[in-house]
């Protein structure tokens, strides 16, 4: 199933919209300050994949399920910032995205909310370990949809992950890769939820298989 339109992450409207929606009464409205950092955060120079080009794409995919999960707002929430820090070879990078959440979100959104987003954000370690919660489950499968791109997508976006890893020589980032890739091909279903399996299933697998041989020659 194609995408339509990716919305423009640009536009501060939709993010203040989402922003707004969640505050508690009496909360301070800090949301134009935010996400001029969250765009901050997407446009650093060390950055091929974990662009605003992603956040797009995953926002272009929610767009299509939101009517499926049960906190669409916290799901939002959860996508705009699950990549906002990045630096390539850390490991903590989630869980310092999830605390920048929690830094401007305290006082602002409810509990209930902050914890979710929490979660969510978190989910996309991609350990299988967090996904206690239907809308988990679609906060993985959305960050992991450009598997099932176009094969010519796809390999732009191995790419581009190729070139954050600079860090990594040509072997040891092909092991990290294989070794990713191998746990997501051996998995019951690459997609938990039906909704992105039986869209992107059979192409995403198809991927894999390509990649891996490529790598392994």
């Amino acid at each position: 199933m194609p995408l339509t339109s990716a919305p423009d992450l640009s536009d501060p409207g939709r993010f203040r919209a989402l922003w707004q929606r969640c505050l508690l009464d009496g909360a301070s409205d800090d949301s134009a300050a935010i996400h001029r950092r969250l765009l901050d955060g997407y446009r650093e120079p060390q950055r091929y994949y974990h662009t605003p080009h992603h956040i797009e794409h995953c926002l272009a995919w929610f767009d299509q399920c939101r009517s499926l999960v049960d906190d669409p707002d916290a799901l939002e929430l959860a996508i705009w910032f699950h990549d906002v820090v990045y630096e390539p070879g850390k490991p903590d990078n989630e869980a310092r995205s999830a605390a920048l959440y929690q830094n401007f979100a305290d006082g602002a959104h409810a509990n209930e909310t902050r914890a979710l987003v929490d979660r969510l954000i978190m989910a996309t370690l991609h350990l299988g370990s967090d996904l206690d919660d239907g809308d988990a489950s679609y906060m993985v499968d959305i960050d992991l949809s450009s598997f099932g791109l176009p094969w010519e997508d796809f390999l732009r976006d191995s790419e581009n992950l190729r070139r954050e890893a600079a860090h990594l020589d040509d072997a040891e980032f092909q092991h990290k890769a294989m070794s990713f890739y191998q746990s997501l091909r051996e998995r019951e279903r690459f997609f938990y939820t039906e909704f992105f399996a039986t869209r992107l299933e059979a192409r995403a697998h198809r991927n894999i298989e390509r990649y891996l041989a490529r790598i392994e020659d």
